[in-house]
């Protein structure tokens, strides 16, 4: 089990809880995961959440989770951290970005076979939310857009199709290392 000592400024936070939403996220999008935050040292996180971009603490933001990993972006330069955390921290206060959320839930691979079960509605409006979102993604941020696309405008993606990236993806991504769990009950 890691500790916070063992955190480095621009490593990911994907989590888990037992809430309702967790579930049909990890559900939706056949995952572990139902949430990621960007840890900007100190203590700190900047993640995305119902209320808005914001920034707390990561004691806080953890108190709910039952599941902490971290994960790091390999062959990234210190300076390319800074660039994701400050692209991050500039964003705080924008507005949660309900629709990418069910657009990026609904076109990733497990999320749109179960959105055909469910119904072609289903299915047309996730593509309809999550092509709108790809067209002004930076407007309002879901959790794990906001991470993508603040290593992306640092110039070190961390996977493709920023707008649309799920916990899930984050997971995945061929240039993050897994590092260990914060916490795991």
């Amino acid at each position: 089990m890691l500790s916070f000592n063992d955190l480095k400024p621009a490593d990911i936070l994907l989590s888990t809880g037992s809430a309702a939403a967790s579930i049909v996220i990890r559900s939706g999008t056949v995952s572990r995961y139902s949430h990621a935050a960007l840890y900007i040292g100190n203590g700190q996180i900047v993640e995305a959440i119902g209320s808005g971009v914001t920034q707390q603490s990561l004691h806080d933001a953890m108190s709910d989770d039952t599941l902490v990993s971290v994960y790091r972006r390999m062959r990234m330069s210190d300076e390319q951290g800074l660039q994701a955390i400050r692209y991050a921290k500039a964003q705080v206060g924008k507005k949660y970005d309900y629709a990418g959320a069910a657009g990026g839930g609904i076109t990733s691979g497990p999320g749109f076979v179960i959105g055909l079960f469910l119904s072609p509605i289903v299915v047309i409006g996730g593509v309809g939310a999550d092509l709108y979102n790809r067209s002004n993604p930076e407007a309002s941020f879901y959790c794990s857009e906001l991470v993508a696309i603040a290593f992306e405008k640092a110039g070190a993606p961390i996977g493709s199709g920023a707008a649309s990236t799920t916990p899930s993806d984050v997971s995945r991504s061929h240039v993050l290392n897994y590092i260990g769990d914060l916490k795991k009950t």
